[in-house]
């Protein structure tokens, strides 16, 4: 484990008896996540996600591999280290995992009571992670009385009341509207800046990884098939599944079935192409195309245009039929692929088998 890695999974395989059939539910996986990072990995029900996530802490113990976090080897370490060890790696789930018979204030305080605190003490630093989540004023209230955001809120407060260093966020948005969601991810984004923290963030939804993740990986059938910077793998996803992810959360994906069922591609003449750009950086706010439209006399007619900022980074999207000199036009565009310019055509060639 280097020095800037708080976690490192390395060969992790998880295997669980389907009556006496064996499933791996993890496949040989190694990740490694940097400390201050927030990483997100995504996959849809069943790639195996919420099963390696749970084996950071140790509650999903492994058929094999090794873990490590924050420099100690989890599965060495005797029960009364783990436990501690265990203190440093925060949770939210879904469900929210609430107990209804406790207020907002005892729910947070729960996870301090095997503290050597004072009952004051331990009230007022659950006083103070309710205020930091924005729910000072509820601590007298009981979960049945929030919405499914202040829920969400309360099991964030409780998940940092052991000063953790990581918070792992199980699928945490997946039970919320859109506009409580994006609430809840800037809130992780605060904490993640204010407390120093590494986020773990698991998903299914690509909207939420390039909404705050800096780092991503894609798992399917227990395996991680694709990982790196997630602007990168908006703009040059290398596998189907990950193609269909971005392309659904950048509203790509609807577009090219709306384009493709109303213009009918193998109609088009000899001189136009319905082609699909993506632009990275610097690229996606440059008149690219409409240089180039003059340069080569062509027509472009846009379909569909969109720019994201993901990571830092400013991202765009457009759809277009082209029309005129294809070939010089499609030698251009792909000379400038290093220079964060990629076309993918949506029509077939005239003459092409």
């Amino acid at each position: 484990m280097t020095e800037q890695n708080i976690i490192d999974l390395k060969n992790i395989t998880v295997t669980f008896k389907n009556g006496a059939t064996p499933v791996k539910a993890v496949d040989n996986v190694s990740l490694a996540i940097p400390r201050g990072d927030i990483y997100g990995i995504i996959g849809y029900s069943g790639a195996g996600k919420s099963t390696l996530v749970r084996v950071i802490n140790l509650l999903q113990p492994p058929t094999s591999g090794t873990i490590t976090v924050n420099g100690q080897n989890l599965q060495q370490l005797p029960p009364k280290a783990l436990r501690q060890a265990r203190k440093k790696v925060g949770m939210i789930f879904q469900h929210f995992n609430l107990m209804k018979s406790r207020t907002v204030l005892g729910n947070v305080e729960y996870p301090l009571l095997s503290q050597k605190i004072t009952a004051a003490e331990r009230k007022q630093k659950a006083q103070k992670l309710l205020a930091l989540v924005g729910l000072a004023e509820y601590a007298a209230t009981y979960p049945s009385q929030l919405s499914g955001g202040q829920k969400q809120r309360v099991a964030i407060a409780r998940a940092l009341a052991n000063d953790p260093e990581v918070l792992i966020s199980d699928e945490a948005t997946s039970a919320l509207d859109p506009k409580t969601t994006k609430a809840i991810l800037e809130l992780l984004e605060k904490l993640h800046e204010t407390l120093d923290l590494t986020i773990v963030l698991i998903t299914h939804e690509m909207q939420v990884i390039k909404t705050i993740c800096h780092n991503v990986a894609v798992m399917d059938a227990g395996k991680i098939i694709e990982r790196g910077r997630v602007a990168s793998v908006f703009t040059d996803p290398q596998q189907p599944l990950t193609t269909d992810f971005v392309e659904t959360s950048t509203n790509v994906k609807a577009a090219i079935e709306r384009i493709t069922a109303t213009v009918k591609v193998d109609e088009l003449a000899a001189d136009q192409e319905l082609i699909y750009f993506n632009f990275i950086g610097n690229s996606a706010k440059q008149s690219i195309i409409s240089d180039l439209a003059q340069q080569y006399k062509i027509d472009v007619n846009i379909l569909f245009a969109n720019i994201d900022q993901i990571d830092g980074e400013n991202v765009g999207y457009m759809i277009a039929i082209i029309t005129g000199d294809l070939a010089g036009f499609d030698q251009a565009i792909t000379k400038l692929k290093d220079n964060g310019v990629k076309a993918r055509r949506l029509s077939q060639p005239k003459g092409a088998d």
